[in-house]
């Protein structure tokens, strides 16, 4: 698994490690059985506390993208979440206003790469 934390991010450690997980597993990078590293091993690799880690994988497990597996580990979930239907729509928003807030960006710059993103997508406006 491959992921990175930017530590001077104005976006938590924990929200970046999330996101990450949560769109390797989306995306089908880590297949359903995969099985993540542990949290020790994880937590030295990224160079943050294994708290925080342990903390991302109970969330992760708590909203159906992996489970734990006893001795086996935190493994991808069989069946993992069905995309977010358009109710989740406004608390990703706040997220990224949020974001966009923190890093002190202009709204209409945060609009471009709204409409960007969404071109490479496939999903720009009409």
């Amino acid at each position: 698994m491959i992921v990175q934390v930017d530590p001077d991010s104005p976006v938590p450690v924990f929200e970046q490690l999330r996101a990450q997980v949560e769109r390797l597993v989306a995306s089908g990078a880590l297949a359903p059985g995969s099985r993540l590293p542990t949290i020790r091993h994880l937590a030295a690799d990224l160079g943050i506390a294994r708290g925080t880690v342990q903390r991302v994988y109970d969330e992760l497990a708590r909203d159906g993208w992996v489970r734990t597996a006893g001795r086996h580990g935190t493994v991808v979930a069989d069946r993992v979440p069905a995309p977010a239907d358009s109710a989740a729509l406004p608390q990703a928003a706040d997220r990224l206003a949020l974001v966009a807030r923190q890093l002190g960006i202009d709204a209409r710059d945060v609009h471009a790469a709204l409409d960007a993103a969404l071109a490479r997508t496939g999903q720009a406006r009409a």
